[in-house]
C-alpha cells in the first residue's frame, strides 16, 4: 500500500458515507490568504446524493443554489453530526456539518472575469 492510499483510507469511512445518502449537509468554507487572514467565507447546504471514495461526496444544493450540485473531497472525517441549534441559512436543521479551511482564494469562473 502506498502512502496516498493510507492517507485516503484514514479519512474515508465507507459505511459512514453510505449513511450520508439522503441526509442534509451544511458546508462551511473559509478561504485564507498567504498570511492566514480570512479573505472570504461561503456557506451552502444540500442533500447528499452520492458518496464514493473515488468521486467524493456529492450534494444536490438547496436554498439560493437550488438545482446546482457540489462535490466535496472524499474525506468523511471532515463531516460531523450537526449539533442542536445548528441551522442552515434557510433556518432548517441539517443532519451533518462539514467545515473546511482553504489556503488560497476561491476559484472564479472565467465568465466572471470578462469585461463585457
Amino acid at each position: 500500500m502506498t502512502d496516498d492510499i493510507d492517507q485516503t483510507d484514514r479519512h474515508w469511512d465507507a459505511a459512514f458515507a453510505e449513511g450520508l445518502i439522503g441526509k442534509t449537509l451544511l458546508m462551511n468554507l473559509t478561504f485564507l490568504d498567504d498570511d492566514g487572514g480570512v479573505q472570504e467565507r461561503q456557506q451552502f447546504f444540500g442533500v447528499v446524493i452520492d458518496a464514493t471514495q473515488a468521486e467524493g461526496v456529492v450534494l444536490d444544493l438547496m436554498g439560493e443554489h437550488d438545482g446546482d450540485t457540489y462535490t466535496l473531497p472524499p474525506q468523511t472525517s471532515a463531516i460531523q453530526a450537526a449539533e442542536a441549534g445548528v441551522t442552515t441559512l434557510d433556518g432548517d436543521k441539517p443532519d451533518f456539518v462539514a467545515n473546511w479551511i482553504i489556503h488560497g482564494l476561491p476559484d472564479v469562473p472565467d465568465a466572471a472575469n470578462d469585461d463585457d
